[in-house]
């Protein structure tokens, strides 16, 4: 994945526009309050059925429990996969 994703931490999005292109492209565009936006893009996009509690360890152990493999982390205080928000 490409590092504009890193951008978009502390933004506040406004707007979700979702659209689907000739070729089976789909797009997601998140609008920002700032006038910006950023965009994903690909063949097909699957979203879980809401938003879930939880944060960051609870997102690190789900991908642990699901078999995938944490490749970023926005923003990274470290090279370790700690929750930024927990460093005093």
């Amino acid at each position: 994945m490409k590092d504009g994703l890193r951008e978009t931490v502390g933004k506040t999005i406004t707007k979700i526009v979702v659209t689907k292109r000739p070729r089976a492209l789909e797009q997601v565009f998140l609008i920002f309050s700032d006038g910006t936006y950023f965009e994903f893009w690909g063949g097909e996009f699957n979203c879980a059925g809401g938003v879930d509690h939880g944060g960051f360890s609870a997102v690190l152990a789900y991908a642990e429990r699901a078999g995938g493999s944490i490749t970023a982390v926005y923003p990274a205080s470290s090279n370790s996969l700690t929750d930024p928000s927990s460093a005093q």
